[in-house]
């Protein structure tokens, strides 16, 4: 007898899913499967609302983290310096800022506004300079000449002198002349000025913070120093030894 009669029809049966049977022979999708669908499903209908709540969280840790910035120290500190290496001036005038991150005084851009904004004219950096900002060795400067002022003239032959620190100030002309002399002394307090102000953390002006001017300064008094000068070749300092110091 042909196969085909016995088994006149051929069906492809797939075999059936494993599931877990209960004690009654009932056959059910098992917990995990269902907990699984279940998490998915909450997923796709609150993914907005979850991506809102991520966004949400990354901008409160970032204000607060620039928050902290501000307000603990060392952090502040470096904020402090990465300000200060901004331009030093403004619209060309000489600026005051202040390392305790108060606001800028500023000078302006000539003698009437300057006046007008509080400033006068600092003999020491030949600018003018607002009333709080730091001062120091103004007067030092202004009678180191046998106690009194440094001449300075309109012209490189010295035949119109100035007659004060007033009208060096309110010079129009925009430059004056004077001996060098006067150039030494100036880097020289400028110099004490810069470290007396970073030390007590006062306000620093523009010239103060100038590494460039700092440079100009140190050169030039060392180019002088390098000059032959009998006097300077001759024995007259005594120093000491047994000197032990700390660093922090």
């Amino acid at each position: 007898m042909a196969m085909d009669k016995i088994f006149p029809h051929h069906h492809n049966y797939e075999p059936v899913p494993k599931t877990e049977g209960h004690g009654d022979g009932v056959s059910t999708v098992s917990h995990g499967s269902r907990r699984r669908h279940s998490i998915q499903q909450f997923l796709k209908r609150n993914l907005t609302a979850i991506t809102i709540s991520g966004l949400l969280l990354v901008l409160v840790l970032l204000v607060l983290a620039v928050i902290a910035a501000i307000t603990i120290e060392p952090f502040r500190q470096v904020l402090v310096v990465k300000l200060s290496s901004s331009s030093s001036t403004i619209n060309g005038g000489r600026q005051c800022f202040s390392t305790n991150r108060h606001t800028t005084l500023s000078c302006g851009n000539s003698t009437a506004e300057a006046t007008e904004l509080g400033c006068s004219y600092d003999p020491l950096s030949a600018c003018w300079l607002h009333k709080d900002c730091p001062h120091d060795y103004a007067e030092d400067f202004a009678t180191f000449n046998d106690g009194k002022p440094f001449q300075y003239y309109y012209d490189h032959e010295a035949q119109h002198p100035m007659k004060d620190y007033t009208e060096v100030g309110n010079n129009q002309q925009g430059y004056y002349f004077t001996v060098t002399r006067e150039h030494l002394v100036h880097c020289l307090y400028l110099l004490r000025r810069g470290h007396d102000v970073y030390k007590r953390g006062d306000r620093v002006d523009t010239m103060l913070a100038d590494v460039g001017h700092v440079n100009h300064c140190a050169n030039f008094l060392a180019d002088y120093l390098r000059r032959p000068d009998p006097y300077l070749d001759a024995l007259g300092t005594q120093g000491q030894t047994n000197c032990f110091m700390s660093c922090s």
